[in-house]
């Protein structure tokens, strides 16, 4: 894991460092006093223990001095825990620590001279178990910080090392030896365990300081994510809205009373307005899948979504003279159409771009159950150097760069598709010969539709275009705030023979205007309307005339979160900019 830079210099500043110390310390003394406090029940009974348990011996006054000291160290001890507090220096509440330990254990140290020198040899065992058992017991308690521990430790066995010197001939060498190598070993033993426990804590507020600057830039990052979704969403629609409106107004346009010349120039800019569209419905794709939309789990007609495909690219196929020819559509699909369709849209339009003569064949296969595609083309194919590339974003090779339009995210798409269901992709590709793309998707085959499977694939030749039968409307209402889009709707699809109802976006009109209405076969509406947005009016509608009528919102806004909106409410959606005929298309299609 790559720390990053913030953090990193901040851990490596000495200012953060002198506060990370300071942080240690403070647990250091937290851990301490609380394990003082706790253990002093233990302080008091050690030393009254010793009463019954040399009755036997005569101390004279002796016995009388080592519990007075006691007593005394013991009520400084309590005193000394008693007065820790945080707003002291570190220093002086160590230095309390200190003394608080090491008095008691001193005491601890003089009974050698004061006790054990009118001991037998099973006394003096007792002393030193007590004695190893006190040490062992703040071993516990101080290791934390070898300055306490060493100032709990020595008060207690130097004495007995300076008895042992001035009493070789009554101690118990082995016993005695034992001792000091126990005395050894805990001393090395705490410096080893303070530095380690030091290392152990200042690692954890380490990872607690980069723990708290991530939450705080994944913070940053999604208020930024969100406030970048919140700019792009404006942005697009304030882009897309106009490009609506340029789509609609070139249609409308009578080429055949235009000047040679004239046509020509509006042929260019009909051009360049589609390839316009087509790089903003990429970007709008690339949105879509950053969102937290799940794929749907739904049956459709494989055939339909073959069909919407064939009216978009079977005239780019033509004006190519190339052949589009799909196979094997005719099956029920459990999946996502339009992940589906998506996928299609965008493996076809980089075939189609790529191949200058021959064609593009689709196959569907039913593969262990699910439906797996294929894409074929006849074009340049992908050059060996290229083909770690080819789904990156932006990527574009340079040996077609200059010969073709576009922005590169085709393929980019297709893969984060395929990735979002679950599925899986390859390419089998030759220069100068062509490509094969295949697509495995995990959405099962439900079956083969029998109504359809005995006709024959849809086939794009040069000069042949199959689109089927456009079913018109009789009513189409439309609602739409900019007036000139809705006069260019209203041209438009008058033309085309419907009978069209403006339905205004204002309350009190809305509700006047309802009376006028006998009847709608499809609402077309833009999203933002003002006062109220394009799902208000389209609910209102329906819960008017009683009935579930089939209705798309045409907008500009690209917001993720409208995405689920508009599918509970079973609103089908189409993203600014759109061609009007396409619009048409999709109306006639759900009204076949």
């Amino acid at each position: 894991m790559h720390l990053n830079t913030n953090a990193a210099s901040a851990l490596a500043d000495p200012a953060s460092e002198d506060h990370l110390k300071e942080q240690v310390a403070a647990e250091k003394i937290s851990y301490m006093r609380d394990y003082a406090k706790s253990s002093t029940v233990a302080t008091i009974l050690a030393p009254l223990l010793c009463i019954p348990l040399y009755n036997s011996v005569d101390f004279g006054l002796r016995l009388n001095v080592w519990l007075g000291l006691m007593a005394m160290a013991v009520c400084i001890r309590i005193y000394l825990i008693q007065s820790l507090r945080a707003e002291t220096s570190q220093s002086a509440q160590f230095a309390k620590l200190n003394w608080a330990v090491g008095l008691v254990t001193f005491v601890w140290g003089l009974g050698w001279f004061l006790l054990v020198p009118n001991m037998d040899l099973a006394n003096y065992l007792i002393y030193q178990i007590i004695s190893l058992s006190v040490l062992f017991v703040g071993m516990v308690g101080y290791c934390v910080n070898w300055k306490t521990f060493y100032s709990f430790v020595l008060p207690l066995k130097l004495p007995e090392l300076l008895f042992i010197a001035l009493h070789y001939q009554f101690v118990v060498w082995p016993i005695a030896i034992g001792s000091m190598t126990i005395l050894y070993l805990a001393l090395r033993m705490g410096v080893l365990f303070s530095r380690s426990w030091e290392k152990s804590i200042s690692l954890r507020y380490k990872n607690d300081t980069l723990l708290a600057q991530l939450t705080l830039e994944k913070d940053a990052s999604l208020a930024a994510n969100v406030a970048k979704s919140e700019f792009i969403a404006t942005a697009s629609h304030d882009l897309r809205q106009p490009m609506q409106a340029i789509n609609i107004f070139i249609e409308l346009f009578d080429v055949k009373q235009l000047a040679e010349k004239e046509q020509t120039i509006f042929q260019k800019m009909r051009s360049s307005i589609s390839v316009l569209n087509k790089m903003f419905n990429t970007l709008l794709d690339i949105s879509k899948l950053d969102s937290n939309l799940n794929p749907s789990h739904e049956q459709f007609d494989l055939a339909s979504v073959v069909h919407d495909i064939g009216l978009t690219f079977g005239p780019l196929a033509v004006e190519k003279n190339l052949t589009l020819r799909f196979h094997d559509e005719h099956m029920q699909i459990r999946g996502d159409r339009n992940l589906t369709e998506q996928i299609l849209r965008n493996l076809l339009a980089n075939a189609i771009q790529y191949t200058s003569t021959g064609g593009v064949i689709v196959h569907f296969t039913n593969t262990a159950g699910h439906l797996a595609i294929s894409v074929q083309d006849t074009g340049c194919g992908i050059p060996q150097e290229d083909l770690p590339f080819i789904y990156k974003e932006f990527f574009r090779s340079q040996t077609s760069r200059s010969q073709h339009d576009g922005l590169g995210l085709g393929l980019s798409i297709v893969r984060r598709i395929v990735e979002k269901i679950g599925g899986q992709m390859a390419v089998d590709t030759q220069p100068q010969i062509g490509s094969v793309f295949k697509v495995q998707t995990p959405f099962p085959v439900l079956g083969m539709d029998q109504r359809l499977s005995e006709s024959p694939s849809l086939a794009v030749k040069p000069n042949e275009v199959h689109i089927g039968v456009v079913a018109l409307a009789k009513h189409l209402g439309i609602i739409e705030n900019d007036t000139s889009l809705m006069s260019a709707y209203v041209s438009y699809f008058v033309g085309k023979g419907y009978e069209v109802h403006p339905i205004p976006h204002t309350e009190a009109e809305f509700k006047t205007a309802l009376m006028h209405i006998p009847h709608l076969d499809f609402i077309l509406s833009d999203y933002r309307l003002g006062d109220q947005d394009g799902v208000y009016f389209i609910e209102t509608l329906r819960e008017e005339f009683n009935e579930h009528i089939p209705a798309c919102i045409v907008t500009a806004d690209t917001s993720p979160q409208h995405l689920n909106l508009f599918k509970q409410l079973q609103i089908e959606v189409l993203y600014k900019p759109i061609e009007i005929h396409s619009i048409a298309e999709f109306i006639a299609n759900r009204l076949r």
